[in-house]
């Protein structure tokens, strides 16, 4: 027999072959599918990975957390989860807090968290009916910070044993913890009734020059933790009454000298009567209230004058007015060289610490008088105090800092009230050796801005400088009948920050008046314009109850100068 093995008719025998092998083979295949199908279909009565919960979302505030998931993919009636949290991100020990829910949310709050404890969520769908339960779902971690209510320690009541702690009003607190941020035995200070109603605590028997911690509890629960640092005891070396010289012995003090005043009103004059200048010449002197109030320490002044290389002043609990003086007094502080005004000098510190001053003349500070960098300086400070009416609204800016070289000027704690033509002036261009630094920090600060003054909140023109503005209230320009530019700030080389303020009011003051804001170059974060109602005739600037303000701060507490928020 012959076979045909042309390529045409192997060909077709192959593809017979193939045919039948085809034929053959397809009821196994059809039988190995239903197999698999059936096993698939009996596996889906166990769907852990189907089943399981989607990704939790965790919503973390000041007192509670709330964690959001999505529903199961295959979701039915009577589906439960199981959530636990922890603070072992592996969960290798039986979670502290377990809880079942119907809906895929649940909200933790300040009694079953710790406040600033990291802890970590995992959610499952229980089984129901055939279906096993599902696998977990882990989220990120979280933590809630806990609520704020203390208020900011105010200077005047900070002593060197002795503290006073105010909040704002809140029931039902039971405790203060006190303890030295160094370690140390902590101390429980219980509140009562009274404490709880006038929302402060006189804390005594402390240790000058040590830092505290001072956390405020509702049974339990933290409401509040703040630092304080006791300061150290003051030594004078005189103490004065207000019959004694206070021109003479400020003359006469030696470098570092602490004078002392004893309540009561000090006339700064010569032995004529006539209003003099307190000047301090090549050393630094301190002059503080021995109350520790300005209430009760007066000083009727013309002008401090700081002299020369090494004058620098310290001025703590005083409430200094220029209005005696008349219109002798020009500035509050004046800085001069030695032999003349421009001499060139290098001058100590100024800081002014829980002062009341009123009534410049011509403006708080004056640093002009030399040649670019001829006059240097490290730091001005202002902190704790009320400061107040450019009385005679003079062509200077209320810190008046052209060609001065300085470091650092700080606005800290206080408020700035009716102000003159501008605040801060440094626009003539100058070279220095560090980029000085602004910084303006729970201040309150009302009615500035005339005679047509452009740039009237900080003019730095092409200078490096560092600008920080923060928690704080800026109200009311321009004053009263005047008119203003439209730029708040200039500065080329400025790098400027603005956090958690309020403004509000700010305009030219034209007869169709332009609003005005903080320009492009300052970088702004939660800042609001609540409109306060202040006046430029007003003196204090009481937080309103219930205010949002009183909760805006970076901390959690009032904005503004922290006097105006008990």
């Amino acid at each position: 027999m012959v076979i045909d093995m042309t390529p045409k008719k192997y060909c077709q025998m192959k593809s017979t072959t193939y045919n039948n092998l085809l034929r053959l083979l397809t009821p196994i295949v059809v039988l190995l599918l239903l197999a698999g199908c059936k096993k698939t279909k009996d596996e889906t009565l166990n769907l852990p990975r189907q089943f399981m919960p989607g990704t939790i979302k965790v919503t973390a505030g000041e007192t509670q957390a709330k964690l959001d998931w999505g529903a199961s993919q295959f979701a039915s009636a009577g589906m439960t989860y199981t959530v636990e949290v922890s603070t072992d991100t592996m969960f290798q020990t039986p979670a502290p807090i377990s809880k079942q829910t119907e809906t895929p949310s649940l909200t933790l709050t300040e009694t079953e968290l710790e406040i600033e404890t990291k802890y970590f969520a995992r959610v499952k769908a229980n089984a129901v009916g055939n279906t096993a339960q599902s696998y977990w779902v882990h989220s990120n971690g979280f933590r809630i910070t806990g609520e704020q209510i203390f208020s900011a320690v105010l200077d005047a009541e900070l002593k060197d044993k002795s503290v006073i702690l105010r909040w704002r009003s809140y029931a039902g607190l039971t405790r203060i913890m006190l303890t030295p941020a160094a370690g140390g035995t902590s101390r429980e200070i219980p509140l009562t009734a009274d404490d709880v109603t006038d929302a402060m605590k006189l804390i005594e028997g402390l240790t000058a020059q040590t830092a505290y911690v001072a956390t405020i509890y509702q049974n339990n629960v933290r409401k509040g933790v703040i630092t304080f640092t006791t300061k150290e005891p003051s030594i004078y070396s005189i103490v004065l009454t207000p019959a004694d010289d206070l021109v003479a012995a400020v003359a006469a003090a030696a470098d570092g000298d602490l004078i002392g005043l004893q309540p009561g009103t000090y006339n700064c004059v010569d032995g004529t009567g006539a209003y003099a200048n307190l000047v301090i010449e090549g050393k630094t002197v301190g002059i503080a209230s021995v109350s520790d109030n300005p209430a009760d320490t007066k000083v009727n002044y013309r002008e401090v004058t700081l002299k020369g290389t090494g004058a620098g002043v310290r001025l703590r609990g005083i409430g200094f007015d220029g209005l005696a003086a008349g219109t002798a007094s020009a500035y509050f502080i004046n800085l001069v060289g030695l032999g003349s005004d421009a001499e060139a000098a290098t001058f100590k510190n100024v800081i002014v610490d829980n002062c009341v001053v009123s009534n410049m003349g011509n403006c708080f500070f004056r640093g002009n008088r030399a040649a670019n960098n001829a006059h240097k300086i490290d730091t001005i400070r202002i902190a704790n105090s009320i400061i107040a009416d450019s009385r005679y609204l003079s062509p200077y800016t209320f810190f008046t800092m052209e060609k001065l070289e300085f470091k650092s000027l700080e606005m800290i704690n206080s408020t700035f009230n009716r102000l003159g033509r501008a605040i801060v002036g440094y626009s003539t261009n100058i070279t220095v050796p560090v980029v000085p630094r602004i910084v303006i920090d729970q201040c309150t600060i009302n009615s500035f801005g005339r005679d047509g003054r452009n740039n009237f909140f900080v003019d730095a023109n092409a200078n490096q400088l560092t600008l920080t503005i923060e928690n704080s209230i800026i109200a009311n320009t321009p004053m009263s009948g005047q008119t203003t530019g439209t730029s708040l700030i200039r500065g080329s080389a400025t790098t400027a920050t603005m956090r958690n303020c309020n403004y509000f009011n700010l305009t030219d003051g034209a007869a169709t008046p332009t609003s005005l804001s903080f320009p492009a170059l300052v970088t702004q974060q939660n800042n609001t314009t609540v409109n306060l109602g202040w006046t430029e005739s007003q003196n204090t600037f009481t937080l309103p109850a219930g205010s949002d303000l009183r909760t805006a701060s970076s901390s959690g507490g009032a904005i503004g100068d922290p006097r105006w928020a008990l």
